[in-house]
């Protein structure tokens, strides 16, 4: 099952794996407030007025991956590779 990032209503973010990786999304992107009174230890993280996390369909250009592999993990992976610049300068 995936998760994405809605507001009110309407998908707003691309489908995550999990719903931690939503609530990283919506932080990255500054829509998580931190709420609490001198009682509480930490303060609770709540979403901005008008956002939630729902359930969801993957994206369809997550389905086109091996399975297993997330976007992200993809990502990753594409980032931990060297490209040889004697290939790269010969293939230009």
């Amino acid at each position: 099952m995936s998760y994405a990032l809605f507001s009110n209503d309407v998908k707003v973010s691309k489908a995550f794996p999990t719903k931690s990786e939503v609530w990283q999304h919506a932080s990255d992107s500054g829509l998580v407030i931190e709420v609490g009174s001198r009682e509480e230890d930490p303060p609770r993280r709540i979403l901005d007025m008008g956002y939630a996390i729902h359930d969801c369909g993957p994206d369809k250009s997550e389905t086109s991956h091996a399975p297993g592999m997330s976007e992200r993990e993809i990502s990753q992976l594409i980032a931990a590779c060297s490209v040889n610049p004697r290939s790269a300068a010969a293939a230009s």
